[in-house]
């Protein structure tokens, strides 16, 4: 069961008054696709805190740990409102287990199959352990390469 309000909580406890807090990136770039013309594609993400409050925009959102000087993305979502989205979501939970740091966020103005296509565009290159059943359905939907042989030739062993 998700505690959507989990992340707020976990963020409050960690503060203290008297704490000071270090100074932090404010926008991380997210590979959109790995290969390209002009190379990699990349989207920028702001950065918040896990007990900010997200905008009430639309956008996509990534559940993101920063291990060292590298960000991974845990989770990757979509969602018409990142506000209400972010306040009652149902991977928080699991998001703060696998040791989410902060959340980034895309405020966009695509529609909704838009979002969907970029969020699953991040979910293919990005590989998120969260979104694993996400990936397994992007997967089959993609056209496969077929590996046989042509007529009459034999594969080199």
């Amino acid at each position: 069961m998700p505690l959507p309000f989990l992340h707020k909580f976990m963020a409050s406890a960690r503060r203290t008054k008297f704490e000071l807090q270090p100074q932090s990136e404010t926008a991380h770039l997210w590979p959109l696709s790995l290969i390209g013309p002009d190379g990699p594609q990349m989207l920028a993400f702001e950065i918040m805190g896990l007990g900010e409050a997200a905008p009430r925009k639309a956008g996509i959102f990534i559940y993101a740990r920063k291990r060292g000087s590298e960000w991974q993305a845990l989770f990757i979502g979509e969602s018409a409102n990142l506000s209400a989205r972010l306040a009652f979501n149902e991977i928080a939970a699991d998001a703060l287990l696998s040791g989410a740091t902060d959340i980034h966020i895309l405020k966009t103005n695509l529609d909704a199959a838009e979002r969907r296509d970029l969020a699953d565009r991040l979910i293919l290159t990005n590989r998120p352990p969260l979104n694993e059943e996400e990936r397994l359905r992007l997967a089959t939907l993609t056209p496969k390469v077929d590996a046989k042989p042509a007529k009459g030739k034999s594969r080199a062993a």
